[in-house]
């Protein structure tokens, strides 16, 4: 009984001696920026809007596109401008090509409808993304289908 015990005892000494010869190790992580992304950068990051060089300071540069309404369009002629009115109530003759709004949106297209904007952006990554957005002469009511 006394042998067989002590044959148990060196067996179980054999099958943990590798546990616990790990239980005074420590892992040791190394971070690698090349390859992860920063844990201290936040996940989601706002659209960092992209200044182009050469642009012009305007009034219209201080507001957010939300914040001003297309209330007039003039089609045909030399060029097709349109007329934005800000919070105040002060109107602003626009025409293709001019920036608009406090993320430097260039006016792409004015249409008889309403007026496209287009904004560069770089998005999380750092890529130069750009996105349009439509300012309606006659903003659709609730419900409405826009065409």
């Amino acid at each position: 009984m006394r042998r067989n015990l002590k044959e148990v005892f060196v067996i179980l000494l054999f099958a943990l001696f590798p546990v616990f010869n790990t239980l005074g190790e420590q892992k040791v992580l190394i971070f690698d920026p090349e390859t992860l992304r920063d844990p201290f950068k936040p996940f989601i990051k706002r659209e960092e809007p992209i200044r182009p060089k050469g642009v012009i300071e305007s009034p219209l540069l201080k507001y957010e596109l939300s914040q001003l309404k297309l209330v007039a369009i003039i089609v045909g002629g030399n060029e097709d401008r349109a007329m934005v009115e800000d919070s105040e109530g002060k109107g602003y003759i626009i025409r293709i090509g001019d920036y608009i709004g406090n993320r430097f949106g260039r006016v792409k297209e004015i249409r008889k409808d309403g007026v496209i904007i287009e904004e560069a952006y770089k998005d999380i990554v750092g890529r130069i993304r750009t996105k349009e957005i439509i300012l309606y002469l006659h903003p659709q009511e609730k419900g409405e289908k826009k065409p």
